[in-house]
């Protein structure tokens, strides 16, 4: 994960620099203009970490991690201003498909998942001709779905969405005056939830899920 990270972050530096060259070029892709809304296609990879504690069991934590892919779309708008500074606001929403099973008690089990994410960020970046990296933050929301246990006694399963808060960066390119597309990385993170409030069925069980995702997208300029 921190290779893959890593990886992001030097190519967002190297293009920084190729682009900014381009755009101090007489005649270059300086003359872009980034102000606009747009619309998209998302697609990427979810890791989810999914923090999972049981007070009355030995050992108490237990491990929900999962990896899906994520797929879904986003719809923003930013404003380029005089000198170069980009502002803009996003909404995200993507289809999950995390899912983790672990043994718990005797012949139980405890599984973690999680079938939908989403973010509302603000996003500051700086444009260099058709190329705009770009920082983000803002409020984040998942969607755990038949988290809980199963046993020869039954089963006991919730679904929750969670609220909390994600940061990340990226880089975005103009193909042309419609068309851009980018990659980004987020990380979110969310509080803990006790699901014996949801149920008497169930002991003290808190789920504390946190996620990383690597995205790509495809953008449409209106």
């Amino acid at each position: 994960m921190k290779k893959l990270i890593g990886s992001i972050a030097l190519y967002c530096a190297f293009s920084s620099s190729a682009f900014a060259a381009d755009a101090l070029s007489v005649g270059g892709p300086a003359s872009y203009n980034w102000s606009g809304g747009y619309i998209g296609a998302v697609a990427g990879v979810n890791f989810l970490q999914g923090d999972v504690t049981i007070p009355a069991y030995d050992p108490t934590g237990y491990d929900g991690d999962s990896t899906s892919a994520s797929i879904g779309g986003q719809i923003g708008y930013q404003y380029q201003f005089d000198n170069n500074v980009v502002l803009g606001a996003e909404a995200r929403l993507v289809a999950v498909f995390n899912r983790k099973t672990v043994p718990t008690h005797d012949d139980e089990t405890f599984e973690t998942g999680a079938n939908w994410q989403g973010n509302i960020v603000a996003k500051a970046g700086y444009g260099m001709g058709n190329f705009l990296p770009y920082l983000k933050g803002g409020v984040a929301f998942l969607h755990l779905h038949d988290t809980g246990y199963e046993s020869g006694f039954g089963i006991a399963k919730f679904d929750r969405t969670y609220t909390g808060w994600t940061v990340g960066f990226g880089a975005d390119y103009a193909l042309n005056e419609k068309w851009v597309v980018g990659v980004d990385y987020a990380y979110s993170h969310f509080a803990k939830h006790d699901f014996s409030e949801d149920s008497a069925a169930v002991g003290p069980t808190i789920v504390r899920p946190s996620t990383h995702t690597v995205s790509l997208s495809l953008n449409y300029r209106f």
